[in-house]
């Protein structure tokens, strides 16, 4: 655990993360094709809360989402991991780490998930994957999830993954469709990750 300032950039962090049924893993450049199938096959169920996923159609844009994401893991600006599912072997969505207060540290987890692949957990598991991840080898002491308040699958994760909702953000931005919508703050701080880990 930090006590004081330190250099993100010189922490030696795993790229891969082995769960009971997924695999979180930093995203390579072999990883583009199964990104842009990903995205395709969630496309209608990610247009309402996700502004970049109607751009996210060409090949060429996912080599190069792929590309950024790699340089962002390197300078802890932002990690994105894929999520892939054991049993098909297949990328079933994305987590990220992202937003790094490091003189803290504190961080937010997003994520997302194929439809077709809705349902049995893997969500839960991937953000308590990242989680222990953060607490465990970023030297977070407050991790959190925000999530638009319509969005009631994203929602239910949070607390099933152990995270306390701490407050409903009235009209704190506007979504996809342009309306204002509230905005749902979830965290876990280190004090909560120890009492439930040990």
């Amino acid at each position: 655990r930090m006590t004081e300032k330190f250099n993100a950039i010189l922490l030696d962090i795993p790229t891969e993360l082995s769960g009971e049924r997924i695999n979180l893993r930093a995203f390579r450049d072999e990883d583009a094709t199964n990104l842009l199938g990903a995205v395709v096959a969630s496309r209608e169920h990610l247009n309402r809360w996700m502004p970049w996923a109607n751009e996210h159609n060409t090949l060429e844009i996912s080599r190069e989402y792929v590309r950024r994401a790699e340089a962002k893991w390197i300078l802890r600006e932002e990690l994105s991991m894929g999520i892939w599912c054991k049993a098909e072997k297949g990328l079933i969505g994305t987590t990220k780490l992202h937003r790094f207060d490091w003189s803290i540290p504190s961080m937010e987890i997003g994520y997302w998930i194929r439809p077709d692949a809705e349902g049995n957990g893997y969500v839960t598991e991937a953000v308590k994957l990242t989680t222990r991840f953060a607490f465990d080898h970023l030297c977070a002491e407050r991790v959190t999830i925000l999530c638009d308040s319509r969005n009631i699958r994203s929602a239910a994760v949070a607390p099933r993954a152990g995270f306390i909702h701490e407050a409903r953000l009235r009209q704190e931005c506007r979504g996809v469709d342009g309306d204002l919508c509230d905005t749902e703050l979830f965290a876990m701080t280190r004090a909560d990750f120890d009492k439930r880990h040990g």
